[in-house]
């Protein structure tokens, strides 16, 4: 079902708000998803897709869709946009937009749940596999990061998704 302008426009804005700021640059080249490790292993609302679906007025049938949390903030998007869009930042701003309207499938409590744990929506741990190719058993990531991870749970609970009570 496509939605009337106005509610496009007032998403965008809001979207745009939470750090999406490049939305509107997007020119569907395609470049971010071509590297986009997301959209590789199936998430299909990454990058391109996710500001072509909201811009041609789908925002209904990709509100409750959880690929938006498949993104793995690795910045690959980012690096090659040649329109400075700033996927990532644009994915992550719909996902606050999401959490904002409550609208997000009860699959992606998962990925809030890993989030506020380990400070990455989807993680797996990589001991086994590090160690086997001879790399430290920690990353140096927020998984191991007493401190990171204190600071990451802070910012959930004092923003929308800390009143939701998930955590």
């Amino acid at each position: 079902m496509i939605i009337d302008q106005k509610k496009i426009d007032e998403a965008v804005q809001t979207i745009q708000g939470y750090g999406g700021q490049g939305i509107l640059n997007c020119i569907q080249c395609g470049a971010c998803s071509a590297v986009c490790p997301g959209i590789h292993a199936g998430f299909s609302l990454l990058c391109r897709n996710l500001i072509r679906e909201l811009l041609n007025g789908q925002l209904e049938e990709i509100i409750e869709d959880s690929s938006s949390w498949g993104c793995q903030a690795c910045n690959r998007c980012t690096e090659v946009c040649p329109q400075g869009v700033r996927p990532q930042e644009v994915v992550f701003a719909f996902r606050r937009y999401q959490a904002g309207q409550l609208a997000f499938s009860a699959s992606a409590v998962t990925s809030q749940m890993n989030l506020y744990e380990t400070g990455h929506a989807v993680f797996s741990d990589p001991k086994t596999l590090r160690k086997k190719v001879g790399l430290p058993e920690k990353t140096p990531t927020s998984a191991y990061n007493e401190k990171a991870r204190t600071e990451i749970q802070t910012l959930i609970n004092s923003g929308p998704m800390g009143e939701l009570g998930l955590f």
